[in-house]
């Protein structure tokens, strides 16, 4: 029942957001996740990024070099389930890290593996962009929560109002912490690397991780 329970939600919240690259992996992801956990088994955090994007190339061949949302999130999903780990045991041992801890590492980590990306791609360094996920990534679930009980209660209106009106005060929380982190003059500098450096950046995180 379990099993699933969860996998109608991982297709109904896919059906709802759309086959995006990044929701295509997510789901996708989960559901193997699930899979491996139904049997008792566990997976390797390497074996289970590279079937998953085997699989979704398998399905579109294109994803691999011309599609950035996809590049991106599987380079933000290696840094949270294989460099954020390797930080974490490499500073502080098997000492179960915190909320705080946890959402930095794998923040940080995620933002790593996926810069030289960003530099190839748009020339620009965010020097704000790990403020702003820690000020903001913690209440990202909530949010989620808040807008799709809005949206169920949607038919009930004293309900959806009263719900409303707390997501609308996250929600503007967090926009105006993005747009003011964004307008400050220092939030950003521009380095612009090419494809070779981008290999090399790439093949010396390799090396660090293995």
């Amino acid at each position: 029942l379990a099993m699933l329970s969860s996998v109608g939600m991982i297709l109904a919240f896919m059906a709802v957001t759309g086959l995006s690259p990044s929701m295509s992996r997510a789901g996708l992801v989960a559901g193997l996740s699930l899979a491996t956990w139904y049997y008792g088994r566990t997976i390797h955090p390497f074996v289970l990024l590279s079937f998953s994007a085997a699989i979704t190339l398998l399905v579109i061949p294109l994803f691999g070099w011309n599609d950035l949302g996809w590049q991106l999130s599987f380079a933000s999903f290696a840094g949270v389930i294989i460099l954020a780990p390797l930080l974490q045991s490499y500073f502080f041992g098997e000492k179960e890290p915190g909320v705080f801890r946890q959402i930095l590492g794998e923040t940080l980590s995620a933002q790593i593996m996926t810069l030289p990306l960003i530099l190839l791609t748009f020339g620009v360094l965010s020097n704000v962009a790990l403020i702003a996920n820690m000020l903001i990534l913690p209440f990202v679930p909530l949010a989620m929560l808040l807008v799709f009980l809005v949206g169920v209660c949607s038919g009930v209106p004293l309900v959806a109002d009263v719900l409303a009106l707390p997501t609308t005060w996250l929600l503007k929380y967090m926009t105006y912490v993005a747009q003011w982190l964004a307008d400050q003059p220092w939030s950003q500098s521009d380095i612009a690397i090419n494809g070779a450096m981008t290999f090399v950046a790439y093949v010396v995180l390799a090396g660090v991780i293995w």
